[in-house]
């Protein structure tokens, strides 16, 4: 238990803000979010909140695969592995079974919907 008479003893870090933290600190003389170790804190407390993980793992595995796929010919134009037509065909071809995708599974929803619909109204009358 500290101290009543001490005073607290506050975090040595300075923010970003460039004020210095408000925090306690503990016996490293920082907070435990600016401590030795703390940004892998951060980069494990953040990893499952962006939009891309978040994408990536709902993603279905046969677009995910399209996806990389385009990805890593952009990266390889950057770097100069293919020529930026080569990337450009890639990306419509990838654009291409995506929407055949989206058609096949547009088709089979609404297959589903019409099978509903017929057994509903059997089961109405």
């Amino acid at each position: 238990m500290p101290d009543p008479k001490q005073p607290p003893h506050y975090c040595q870090a300075i923010t970003r803000r460039n004020e210095p933290c408000k925090a306690y600190a503990t016996a490293t003389g920082f907070c435990p979010l600016h401590s030795e170790g703390s940004n892998q804190m951060h980069v494990v407390g953040g990893l499952c909140r962006t939009k891309a993980h978040m994408l990536s793992t709902r993603m279905d595995p046969k677009l995910k695969a399209i996806v990389d796929l385009i990805s890593k010919s952009a990266q390889e134009v950057h770097e100069g592995t293919i020529t930026p037509a080569q990337g450009q065909s890639i990306a419509a071809l990838g654009s291409s079974l995506v929407r055949a995708m989206d058609s096949a599974e547009f088709a089979l929803k609404l297959e589903q919907l019409e099978k509903r619909l017929t057994e509903a109204s059997r089961h109405a009358v």
